[in-house]
């Protein structure tokens, strides 16, 4: 990942956090951890070798319009409700892990994710309501989706290592 993914985490605290969403961002280097994260009251707190501090903005609901890996952006009416990105040290790849709830079934979301990733140039198969495989750039990916509720679908994206 080579803290490619760490840019996504700033946009997206500073947006502020809806009351049921969770951002964090973990990052290991030789001076100690990094952290972004915010909670349910719109507080950002940054904790990084050299900064340290917190601010409060404004709730703002995370949904599909403010998400985006390799331009793929979560299925259209999309919440995202956990996002959590550890950046990887040194030479070890890092991981984005999204999960998000989605109002149409697994099925159709699934086929959502898969035309709009092939399209962007990822390699995917799919397996059941899942799909796997890699970005346009080689990156390992997993999508998870059950049932949740009549035509609901809640998600589970890991990206990277």
């Amino acid at each position: 990942m080579n803290r490619r993914f760490a840019p996504l985490v700033l946009p997206i605290a500073l947006a502020a956090c809806h009351g049921s969403a969770n951002i964090n961002f973990d990052g290991n280097d030789s001076d100690g951890n990094s952290v972004i994260s915010t909670d349910s009251n719109g507080r950002i707190q940054i904790k990084a070798p050299g900064i340290q501090g917190s601010i409060t903005l404004p709730k703002m609901p995370l949904d599909a319009k403010n998400f985006d890996i390799d331009g793929v952006t979560l299925y259209p009416g999309s919440t995202l409700k956990n996002l959590k990105v550890n950046d990887g040290a040194g030479d070890k790849d890092g991981q984005v892990i999204v999960e998000f709830e989605s109002p149409a079934t697994p099925t159709v979301v699934r086929d959502w994710f898969r035309d709009n990733m092939t399209k962007q140039g990822f390699k995917v198969t799919t397996k059941d309501d899942n799909l796997i495989g890699t970005t346009d750039d080689g990156q390992p990916f997993a999508l998870q989706l059950s049932a949740s509720g009549e035509s609901k679908a809640k998600g589970l994206m890991q990206v990277g290592r």
